[in-house]
């Protein structure tokens, strides 16, 4: 959403105009973007509870609405959220779903938020489920509270997992599990793995060390550099290589790929991270030597050019005027996912239970996880391909 729109929402934020505004979009129609054909005569309350802040932006007398959207990237990615959300909202009705939306300003930070207060004000223990709020003992404290009335709670932006309610849905995929399908798919594929891991990734070689125990650990000199016979010696000829490398230190990562480079010729290998590392997006470190070792990693989104996803950008751009951004992306994925799953026959945890459904971005694989609660194993197994594309990983 770009600064002039965003003053505006923030206007009308603080004249209590809070609603899904309607804009004229492209009705997406493939059902890769949707379950089962909605009931359109179906009607079901949806609450978006989003950190604005309100009051902390009316008591600045410092700084002015557009001086804050500068400062403040918090407010910035609840903004880009809501407006995200707007779409999906627009694009559920032009499909015949029927929810009624109402937002409100959590009011949050890290460890406090109004959500008692508004649960009680706006009697949202009647609602159908609620998006929100963005920090994990926010929306802890509200899935405890709703609980009793069964009433969904989806978490859409934390990371964390703490305590776990049955009416609680967590939307971000964990680590664990992330590092536990990009290491069964490397098993699947019967890989030769070897890990080079530098001594600051302790919880990373911890992890290997008692939940992958086949995994053969490159050594390091005191310093923490390469020794390349370690290397050298663990490739085989006759399996795929899978070389796991966890660094930020650009020495280790160049040596790591000049070793890797020089035996292509004799070896399959294919590069694996287990976790984003912005290192390897610098200057220093040749996208073209990512490309040839065909780097592979997991992910919670991945690119999409499908036509549904251009229908979402185009309906975005249409009310926004800019492309949208990742928390942009995230808004319409997991609202639209919410309404289409509130539109359906069954309720929302036998949908949860049952329908696997992808979005823009994000794909929506819940399972319920020990405690009671619901987490996403939705994900994707990434990497470079020669065409200069990222394609996800058979």
């Amino acid at each position: 959403m770009n600064c002039f729109f965003k003053i505006l929402i923030v206007g009308l934020l603080f004249a209590n105009v809070i609603s899904a505004q309607e804009t004229n979009v492209i009705p997406i129609q493939n059902s890769r973007l949707q379950l089962e054909k909605p009931l359109v005569n179906q009607s079901k309350k949806l609450a978006l509870l989003l950190p604005f802040n309100l009051a902390k932006v009316q008591g600045d007398t410092v700084n002015t609405i557009a001086d804050r959207l500068k400062k403040d990237k918090f407010l910035n990615m609840t903004l880009d959220f809501y407006s995200g959300a707007l779409v999906a909202i627009d694009s559920a009705k032009q499909l015949g779903v029927t929810v009624d939306v109402s937002v409100f300003d959590s009011e949050e930070t890290k460890n406090s938020s109004n959500v008692a207060k508004l649960i009680a004000d706006h009697h949202l223990e009647n609602f159908s489920a609620v998006i929100g709020p963005f920090y994990q003992t926010n929306v802890e404290k509200t899935a405890e509270l709703l609980s009793a009335n069964q009433v969904v709670v989806i978490s859409p932006l934390s990371k964390e997992m703490g305590k776990s309610y049955p009416n609680l849905f967590q939307t971000i995929t964990s680590t664990s599990l992330l590092r536990s399908a990009i290491f069964d798919f490397m098993h699947s594929k019967n890989g030769n793995i070897i890990a080079v891991v530098d001594k600051k990734k302790v919880s990373v070689k911890k992890y290997i060390v008692e939940n992958q125990k086949d995994v053969r650990l490159v050594s390091l000199t005191e310093i923490g550099a390469l020794i390349p016979e370690s290397l050298s010696s663990k490739l085989q000829k006759d399996r795929i290589n899978y070389v796991v490398l966890e660094t930020e230190s650009t020495v280790l990562i160049k040596a790591t790929l000049k070793l890797l480079l020089s035996k292509l010729k004799e070896c399959a290998i294919q590069l694996v991270i287990l976790e984003p590392n912005e290192t390897l997006d610098t200057d220093e470190i040749e996208f073209a030597n990512l490309m040839q070792l065909k780097l592979l990693y997991p992910s919670m989104t991945r690119e999409n050019n499908s036509p549904e996803a251009v229908i979402f950008e185009k309906n975005y751009k249409l009310k926004n005027k800019v492309t949208p951004n990742a928390f942009a992306t995230r808004g319409f994925d997991v609202t639209f996912d919410a309404l289409m799953r509130l539109s359906q026959s069954n309720n929302y945890s036998e949908s949860a239970s049952t329908q696997v459904t992808e979005q823009v971005e994000s794909k929506f694989d819940y399972f319920k996880n020990e405690t009671g609660g619901f987490a996403n194993k939705g994900l994707y197994l990434l990497y470079y391909d020669a065409d200069l594309t990222v394609k996800v990983a058979k």
